[in-house]
C-alpha cells in the first residue's frame, strides 16, 4: 500500500525495468489504478456503468483515458456536466471534466474526433497545468508537448470565457447554447457584474425571452475590457514536439511549429484539407499554420519529415 503520491512515483520509476516491462506490465498498472480509485467509484464516474474500459481492438475507452489523466472515469471530455433533455428530473446527466472537483488537469487532451465534430473537448483539457497534451486518434495515442509552460496557460480572454461558459451552462436549457432571459440576472451576479448593468444586458442580449451563448460571450468580454474576437496566446509562434512510441515502426520524435494567424491555413502553407493532424491542432490553436519537421539530433529515432497522418500516429 502506497500512501503518498511521491512514494507512488518512486515505486513506478523503480518498476520501469521490472514488472512494468513484463508482458503484463500495462495490465498490472491498470489494475493498480482501478483498485486505487475502487471499482465501485469508477462505475459511479461513468454515464453508463456497463461501459467496458477496453473496447474493440484493445483500444481504451474515453472513461479509461480520463481515469489515467484526471483520476476520474468520466465519460466525456467537455467541461462540467450536462443534462440531456429539457427536464432535469426526467433527463439524463452526462459527466465531463469537473474543474471544481479535480482542478486544472496536469496533462491535457486533444482529439481528432473534435475536428470531425463528434465531440467537444473543453477548455480544461485544452489548457492543462503543464504543456503536455495526449492526442487521441482512431488508432492510438501520441504525446504533444512544449518546453515552455506558458504555452498551455489560459490568456485573460480565454480565462474569462471559461468562467462565462460555466455560468451559462449552469443556466442553459440545452447543451449550452440557449438560456432563459429570467436567468440573466443570476448569471451576471455569478460573474461579478453589478445589477446596474442588468437593464443594458436585457436590452442587448434578450430576444424572445432567451439569451444565446455567443451573444452572452461577446457581451461579457466587452464588460471586462477584453476583445470579443478569438483570443490569442501570448506568443504567436509555438515550438512543440510530438512523440509517437508506436512499435512498429518504432519511436519517433518530431518538431512541430505552430504559428498563429488570422489567415485560413489552407492559403498560408499549412493545414490543408484532409490533414487530420493539423485539423486536430486547430481545435486548440484555430487558424494556425502547422509545420512538421524531424527533430534535430534525434538520429534514427527522429522519424520522417512529412506531416504525420493521424492514422499513423
Amino acid at each position: 500500500v502506497v500512501g503518498h503520491a511521491a512514494a507512488a512515483q518512486h515505486l513506478l520509476e523503480e518498476a520501469v525495468d521490472s514488472w512494468l516491462a513484463g508482458p503484463c506490465g500495462v495490465l498490472s498498472f491498470l489494475c493498480s489504478v482501478l483498485l486505487s480509485r475502487s471499482i465501485g467509484t469508477v462505475r459511479e464516474d461513468m454515464d453508463d456503468m456497463t461501459t467496458p474500459l477496453i473496447g474493440g481492438f484493445g483500444h481504451c475507452s474515453q472513461e479509461l483515458v480520463n481515469l489515467m489523466l484526471i483520476g476520474e472515469a468520466s465519460s466525456n471530455v467537455f467541461d462540467g456536466s450536462r443534462w440531456l433533455g429539457d427536464d432535469p428530473s426526467s433527463g439524463f446527466l452526462v459527466k465531463g471534466i469537473d474543474g471544481d472537483r479535480v482542478g486544472v488537469p496536469l496533462v491535457g487532451y486533444l482529439s481528432e474526433l473534435e475536428a470531425m465534430r463528434y465531440v467537444t473537448v473543453g477548455t480544461l483539457y485544452k489548457h492543462p497545468d503543464c504543456p503536455i497534451w495526449v492526442l487521441g486518434s482512431p488508432t492510438h495515442y501520441t504525446l504533444l508537448f512544449s518546453m515552455r509552460r506558458s504555452d498551455a496557460q489560459l490568456s485573460r480572454e480565454a480565462s474569462l470565457e471559461q468562467r462565462a461558459k460555466k455560468v451559462f451552462n449552469d443556466n442553459a436549457l440545452d447543451e449550452g447554447s440557449i438560456a432563459m432571459a429570467s436567468s440573466l440576472g443570476a448569471m451576471l451576479t455569478a460573474l461579478g457584474i453589478g445589477s446596474d448593468r442588468l437593464a443594458q444586458a436585457q436590452q442587448e442580449l434578450v430576444n424572445e425571452d432567451v439569451v444565446l451563448w455567443q451573444d452572452f460571450k461577446f457581451w461579457t468580454a466587452r464588460q471586462f475590457g477584453c476583445s470579443d474576437g478569438p483570443s490569442q496566446a501570448s506568443s504567436s509562434k509555438l515550438n512543440l514536439f510530438l512523440y509517437d512510441g508506436q512499435d512498429p515502426p518504432g519511436p519517433s520524435l518530431r518538431s512541430i511549429v505552430v504559428e498563429q494567424s488570422d489567415i485560413d491555413p489552407r492559403f498560408a502553407g499549412g493545414g490543408a484539407d484532409g490533414d487530420a493532424f493539423a485539423a486536430t491542432l486547430h481545435t486548440r490553436w484555430p487558424n494556425a499554420v502547422v509545420q512538421v519537421m524531424p527533430f534535430a539530433g534525434a538520429g534514427s529515432e527522429g522519424g520522417g519529415g512529412g506531416a504525420p497522418s493521424m492514422t499513423s500516429l
